[in-house]
């Protein structure tokens, strides 16, 4: 192999290591999500105080960026000792959609989490739609602007287009 093949030969193979590496270090490593000034003030710990329908509930609440910060997770899990109710929460903003993603997923299992919802802010109201199988939920999540309170309200609607509470929260920094 004369010292020009080698040359060119040994140049591709640097190049093409190069390039390998680039990408490898691109997929490792991928850019910083920008957090939603809306879900960040879910940030920290919360008391969630209510009624699942008619029967008074309390939780403990964590909100958390998770999945390089592209979800903010909030972490519910029922006061009563031992807990008769647990969820993970996770919110999105997709800025290309310009809309928001819910998705629930609870001690209920795979059955009920098939389903994501998509929704829109204005000012301090989230509502998102949730069309489940057996009725859509609508969940609205309002948060003040100082962050130190909110509320949480989630209303089916049957198949029949009745409307009915099926939860309601109000939510208050823990201290």
């Amino acid at each position: 192999m004369s010292e020009r093949v080698r040359s060119r030969l040994l140049g591709c193979i640097g190049g093409g290591l190069l390039v390998a590496s680039g990408l490898s270090a691109s997929i490792a490593a991928p850019p910083a999500l920008a957090h939603d000034p809306f879900l960040a003030r879910l940030e920290g710990r919360w008391r969630m105080t209510g009624a699942v329908g008619h029967t008074p509930v309390a939780y403990s609440a964590r909100g958390r960026w998770t999945l390089a910060d592209g979800w903010l997770c909030l972490s519910m899990v029922d006061a009563a000792r031992p807990p008769a109710y647990a969820a993970d929460v996770f919110f999105g903003f997709d800025p290309k959609a310009g809309d928001y993603v819910v998705h629930w997923l609870d001690r209920f299992g795979a059955a009920g989490a098939r389903v994501v919802g998509t929704g829109h802010r204005d000012q301090q109201t989230l509502v998102f739609e949730i069309p489940y199988a057996e009725a859509t939920f609508r969940d609205t999540l309002t948060i003040a602007a100082d962050g130190a309170s909110g509320s949480l309200l989630i209303e089916s609607k049957d198949t029949a287009g009745r409307v009915t509470t099926f939860a309601s929260y109000t939510l208050t920094r823990a201290k």
